[in-house]
């Protein structure tokens, strides 16, 4: 238990480091370049830290990718940039104000039990997502790509295409950060990065909400939020850091609307879309939305100029690469348009109807906001309007095309707050319906009779999920190789190749466990090492084309790809090396036939 505990200290003092780091960073960058940044701290005219940190984790990732192309990924330089985010962050934060109000045990003896009773379900709801991050990398997306993505251009000291492994030309803004977690301490803090965006989001929501709806609907946008990314926070994903980028972007972007006089603000919410839009294709839907209310608001050239560089300064190489190197600068999405490279026509199909078979629609708890257009109240909230038609259209558009849960994720944040508002209102309405004169009383005892039912209702699941993921934290090499024997499919022989290695491999049916195979290990559904090109040969031509795409060795998931090793001739050419129940590993090689032949 102790060495539990102090491994989760040690790596969330690194996760406070970073923290403190970006918001150094930002909040100077912000400061010295707005006069009007200290007045918004001061009359809360927005959640202004909240936005710093978010901007300054931007920035990290632009010098994160600035070092990559430069072949400078490596310790110093890194460590060199949260050194200087943590300078400024100390300057930074002995200029703040002095703080004047109630310290949080004056506010938690003045709270009356509703209020008490919501900071335990905010304490439940956030309980299982400190554990969750503290596992080894486990989730399938980040095991399959991401991190052997990270992991390539930390063993390389600089950013390139790893061709072997899925979507190679995808943006990778946030793996670049990964990748810098990875260097500095190791591959559990890219989930806590993960993580680290999905709180801040929440904290914006909530602070966002108290500002232009009030409190309540600031604690039930917050708490909305924190229940739909309630499972994103055991992996290093890319959602929630786009989601942060996005919905920060959109809150610097409504202030400059109310003051455009603040350049700064145009400049910091282009950039955090631009941030967003190098880290996941998705993003991109929100550019056409941005671009058509700034030509609403303004055609100057001096503020389109501004917005355009922002917005490309962090996103701009990756598409410019791709079209340089491939014809596609959404490759491969874009391949039925600029003409397929890496992908096929075959595996752009398969990737939609992969997608299909996984569509399904988001939590109930959200779809109320649909009715916000249709209540008066909640259309006259500040900036309600344009929330209405962010989301809205985010969601037609999603509905249209994906329906995929996790695509709809960087809208989140928005229908949050408005689905807030309209349970609020309903829940003011019904009381009011109810409670004639003692309105006011039957709201307190309605709220806090819906505090007892949720609390009842996430305390067993919080138990239940810390407890589980408690169980997953390894702080030890003994603890973490014994999980990752027991969960990483095929690890034992991944295991085994490690430790004697084989020339490159490729694999059928563990493209799940990447990460821990040797490095190049190819085999995927999509792209040059695709199964379909390999899976129907017959042995001696399997044999002769892994060979003649550089491959030494073969492992195969037996149960998952049972008609391979079944074949008859199969033994002549792919010699049997190691087994770890239905995981083999074979060594490939045309001599083992002449040998046979010769003897």
């Amino acid at each position: 238990m102790i060495d539990k505990l102090l491994y989760a200290a040690a790596h969330y003092f690194a996760l406070l480091l970073f923290l403190g780091a970006s918001w150094g960073i930002g909040r100077t960058v912000l400061r010295r370049l707005d006069r009007g940044a200290a007045q918004s701290e001061a009359d809360g005219a927005l959640p202004w830290h909240g936005i710093a940190a978010a901007f300054g984790i931007g920035l990290y990732i632009y010098a994160m990718q600035l070092l990559a192309v430069a072949g400078q990924l490596r310790l110093i330089p890194v460590a060199a940039t949260l050194v200087l985010g943590l300078c400024l962050c100390v300057l930074e934060w002995r200029a703040l104000p002095a703080r004047s109000g109630p310290s949080m045990t004056q506010r938690w003896h003045a709270a009356n039990w509703t209020e008490r009773g919501t900071l335990l379900l905010f304490a439940l709801l956030l309980l299982p997502t400190l554990i969750d991050p503290l596992g080894p990398p486990l989730a399938w997306d980040e095991v399959q790509s991401h991190l052997p993505h990270a992991l390539q251009w930390v063993l390389n000291g600089r950013l390139g295409v790893n061709d072997w492994l899925r979507t190679p030309w995808h943006p990778f803004n946030t793996n670049l950060l990964f990748s810098a977690a990875m260097i500095v301490y190791d591959d559990v803090m890219p989930h806590l990065i993960n993580a680290l965006a999905a709180w801040l989001c929440a904290a914006l929501v909530y602070l966002a909400g108290k500002r232009y709806a009030g409190q309540s609907i600031a604690t039930i946008a917050a708490i909305i939020l924190l229940s739909l990314v309630r499972n994103e926070f055991d992996g290093a994903m890319l959602d929630t850091s786009v989601m942060l980028f996005v919905f920060a972007g959109c809150l610097a972007f409504h202030q400059w609307q109310q003051q455009p006089q603040r350049g700064v603000l145009l400049a910091a919410a282009a950039f955090l879309l631009g941030v967003a839009a190098g880290s996941k294709y998705q993003a991109l839907q929100v550019l056409p939305l941005m671009a058509v209310a700034l030509l609403i608001r303004t055609r100057a050239p001096r503020n389109w100029l501004i917005a355009t560089v922002s917005l490309l300064l962090p996103c701009a190489y990756w598409y410019v690469r791709n079209y340089v190197m491939t014809g596609d600068p959404f490759n491969p999405i874009g391949g039925k348009v600029f003409g397929f490279s890496d992908w096929n026509l075959a595996d752009y199909q398969f990737q939609i109807e992969d997608v299909k078979r996984n569509a399904g629609m988001p939590s109930w708890v959200i779809w109320p906001a649909l009715l916000a257009p249709l209540i008066a109240k909640v259309r006259r909230l500040p900036g309600a309007p344009g929330a209405m038609i962010f989301a809205g259209t985010g969601l037609a558009v999603w509905l249209l095309t994906s329906r995929y849960p996790r695509y709809l994720m960087p809208f989140y944040p928005v229908l949050a707050l408005l689905a807030a508002a309209v349970w609020h209102c309903l829940f003011v309405t019904v009381c009011s319906r109810f409670g004639g004169g003692s309105q006011s009383r039957l709201q307190s005892r309605a709220a806090a009779a819906c505090i007892i039912v949720a609390l009842l209702a996430v305390l067993p699941f919080a138990l239940k999920r810390g407890g589980k993921s408690w169980k997953m934290v390894a702080p030890t090499a003994v603890a973490r190789e014994a999980i990752l024997q027991r969960e990483i499919t095929g690890y034992p022989v991944l295991a085994y190749l490690r430790e004697h290695p084989m020339g490159r491999t490729y694999q059928f049916g563990l493209e799940e466990s990447l990460y821990y195979a040797p490095q190049r290990t190819g085999g995927d559904h999509f792209g040059p090492g695709r199964y379909r090109d390999f899976g129907g040969l017959a042995p001696a031509d399997l044999s002769k084309a892994l060979r003649h795409a550089g491959y030494s060795s073969l492992l195969i998931h037996t149960e998952r790809w049972p008609g391979i090793s079944t074949q008859p001739g199969f033994a002549q050419f792919f010699r049997l090396v190691h087994q770890a129940g239905p995981v083999s590993l074979y060594q490939i090689g045309e001599p083992l036939a002449k040998e046979r032949v010769d003897q």
